[in-house]
């Protein structure tokens, strides 16, 4: 940043300022600046709020500001100068709200909607990032971070959320967190044994003790206790490399990570769609090395309808591998799903899948979606369950089914008897026998009216909340953030049975307070 006579500076990306909160923020500068520097908040054409910082030398030094904004702003700009004749040297200049910091530096509304959906497992790094991720470039101070190491997205990540960060999240949102590991596998062979031993630290950095080589290190970081992370998974989407060379690969790492700790469960990469052949070749090689075999299912917003019954075909024919190996007791994992979509088609398929995944239960113990979050500047993979821009976000339909199924869980499943139609239904009971939850998708283009009656068990109270946008083309934007939102509908209880109307497309939670048996 270079300046002569007058003022000068660099801007950065337009975000979102509440008038009178306050902004906490630093700036990493070196070199010479005789009128010193200048910090400011501009938008909609006035200045919002000004700061003036000493003139920087000949080392990096932090210039931590406060700005208080005089005014609300959704696009506003910050803005770094220097008065005067000059030249410096920038790095890492940031800058967030109270409320946030406060947060961990998580931004309140988006860590709101993490939470509301009370996620028992979050995974992290995933997709392709994991494929290249280098976790000691993302631990310490902030400003002495490396940058993520490729550009595959046409970014650079600043390994701002790394493991320390990643761990304070789930924590904050009462979640177990799942760590996946690179195994190098864009590298070549002879590389693979420094990825191991890399797997290794970064086990110890989490679940070792204080005083550990890489315990020390989480430690000097401000985190003296070990984190127990007990979720690891071996690498993500390793298809390119062939099946033959991904066991190779799980058969070494697999061993060494449970010595590193061996109280971890560990996840090896299974299939994409409805690869069966790669599942068996993972499962006759590893099973007895692993706890999970992860699969990632990404359908056709168009298949909402048959698509959760095909993929719970293939959930049936992977356990049946399962049983029939050498670990029985091996789960499956769906580590990535969703329907490409962010209309109410994605919505109903939602509802499908996690049906299937309660039917399914006593073989498939943990599913979790992708896209989780996205900004709405991304110009690609618009099935994100959480979508923001600089102030505000909103929910697709697949995050408002998951956070009511969430909302109406219950340990145990109970049999169903009866034609439900062309209905999907599930049905669980609360530990203490006291609720049941029937959970309906009617996926077609007809009203359904269901009764359900309860054995043995007396109806006290029903209450049904129902998703029914009327179209499948509906959607929630920025602006309509609650235009696809459950409501309440009638359960009229007659005679011991309740009967609720499903409209075409629609999804419910059908609750019931029954009276169980002395």
């Amino acid at each position: 940043m270079h300046g002569k006579g007058g003022e000068t500076g660099l801007e950065q990306t337009p975000f979102c300022l509440r008038a009178g909160e306050t902004y906490k923020g630093s700036l990493w500068a070196r070199g010479e600046a005789s009128g010193g520097l200048v910090v400011r908040l501009t938008g909609g054409g006035i200045q919002l709020a000004e700061q003036s910082l000493t003139a920087p030398g000949a080392e990096w030094a932090e210039f931590p500001f406060t700005f208080k904004p005089s005014a609300n702003c959704s696009a506003a700009t910050l803005q770094v100068g220097l008065t005067g004749e000059g030249t410096v040297w920038l790095d890492q200049v940031s800058l967030m709200p109270e409320r946030a910091r406060q947060e961990g530096g998580f931004r309140p509304d988006l860590l709101k909607a993490i939470a509301d959906l009370r996620p028992p497992i979050i995974r992290w790094p995933g997709g392709c990032f994991a494929e290249f991720y280098r976790w000691k470039d993302g631990i310490g101070p902030q400003h002495k971070r490396v940058k993520y190491p490729i550009s595959i997205w046409e970014d650079q990540d600043t390994n701002s959320l790394g493991t320390d960060e990643f761990i304070d999240l789930c924590r904050r949102v009462g979640a177990e967190p799942l760590i996946v590991v690179n195994i190098g596998s864009h590298e070549e062979e002879s590389e693979r044994a420094a990825y191991i031993e890399e797997a290794c630290q970064w086990i110890e950095y989490c679940n070792g003790a204080a005083d550990t080589e890489w315990g020390k290190v989480r430690a000097a970081n401000g985190h003296p206790e070990p984190y127990g992370v007990q979720y690891w998974e071996i690498d993500n989407e390793t298809w390119f490399m062939g099946v033959e060379r991904y066991i190779e690969a799980v058969q070494q790492f697999a061993p060494a990570m449970r010595k590193a700790d061996p109280s971890i469960k560990l996840a090896a990469c299974g299939s994409a769609g409805f690869d069966l052949g790669w599942n068996r070749a993972i499962i006759e090689a590893c099973a007895p090395l692993i706890d999970y075999c992860s699969i990632h299912h990404y359908e056709n917003p168009d298949a909402f309808a048959e698509g959760p019954n095909n993929y719970e075909k293939f959930f049936r024919k992977t356990a049946k591998l399962i049983a029939e190996s050498a670990n029985p007791n091996l789960k499956i994992y769906v580590s990535e799903w969703n329907a490409q979509s962010t209309d109410w088609r994605t919505g109903l398929y939602c509802g499908g899948l996690l049906n299937a995944f309660e039917r399914c239960g006593d073989f498939l113990e943990i599913g979790g979606p992708a896209l989780f979050l996205r900004h709405l500047s991304a110009t690609d993979w618009d099935n994100a369950f959480v979508n923001f821009d600089q102030c505000t976000c909103f929910p697709a339909p697949n995050y408002v089914v998951m956070k009511l199924w969430r909302e109406h869980y219950a340990p145990n499943r109970i049999a169903l008897d009866g034609d439900a139609g062309p209905l999907d239904i599930v049905a669980t009971q609360s530990q203490d026998g006291r609720t049941l939850h029937i959970k309906a998708v009617n996926s077609g283009d007809t009203p359904v009216d269901l009764k359900v009656t309860v054995k043995d068990l007396p109806l006290i109270t029903a209450r049904f909340e129902i998703v029914a946008p009327g179209s499948l083309a509906e959607r929630n934007t920025l602006n309509a953030p609650n235009r696809i939102a459950p409501k309440d509908a009638l359960a009229p209880i007659d005679a011991g049975a309740v009967t609720v109307h499903l409209p075409p497309y629609a999804a419910g939670c059908l609750t019931l307070a029954v009276r169980p048996p002395l």
